[in-house]
């Protein structure tokens, strides 16, 4: 004999089942957070060669692909980043290579881009890339199309040495040994900041 469930009971019964299955996503998805996985794939051909101070435009080139140039205003300084699109862990970023020029050449630049304080990043001539290959670089960032929650900070990097206080609820996640700053607003991270020396301060 076979048993009929009631119309109520069979929707009780799927509304349960639905219940159980997106439960068990849901704790899925809960578990441990995954480190950034760019950061083990570019170790030793960025991170380490930037701490060591051996890190040219070309060695990034040759990593992320043919970046962008661009001048862009840092606190009313002018600078040269190279730009890399880059997509890894489900997330779209941008890396941003600071490119070290010795006075003369950021002059020379600063002439021919005709740079004043308030413009807007303004794009540079791939010739200048090739130009400038073998320019160190000072410093990379790794920035997310969207905050990056800070779990994920935690599990790639582990706890900060130091957290510093920038302005209300906004921080900087400072890992000396590392050589890296985080920025931090509302418990999510807007930038990771490679290149940081020995004893400086973001």
């Amino acid at each position: 004999m076979q048993m009929r469930l009631r119309p109520g009971m069979a929707t009780l019964f799927s509304v349960v089942i639905i219940a159980f299955f997106a439960l068990g996503s849901w704790a899925l998805k809960q578990g441990d957070p995954k480190p950034l996985a760019w950061q083990a794939t570019y170790q030793d051909s960025l991170w380490l060669p930037l701490k060591e101070g051996r890190l040219t435009l070309a060695g990034v080139d040759a990593t992320l692909g043919l970046g962008s140039l661009w001048m862009i205003s840092a606190d009313g300084e002018p600078l040269l980043v190279s730009r890399y699109p880059l997509s890894s862990d489900d997330l779209n970023w941008r890396a941003q290579a600071v490119i070290d020029l010795n006075p003369q050449q950021m002059e020379s630049l600063i002439k021919a881009q005709a740079w004043q304080v308030d413009m807007r990043d303004q794009a540079v001539s791939p010739a200048v890339a090739a130009a400038l290959s073998g320019q160190p670089v000072l410093r990379m960032s790794m920035i997310p199309a969207e905050p990056v929650e800070i779990e994920r900070i935690t599990a790639t990097f582990g706890s900060p040495d130091v957290k510093l206080d920038v302005r209300e609820s906004n921080q900087a996640w400072v890992y000396g040994r590392a050589g890296l700053v985080v920025a931090v607003a509302e418990e999510q991270a807007h930038s990771i900041m490679f290149g940081l020396k020995d004893g400086a301060t973001p």
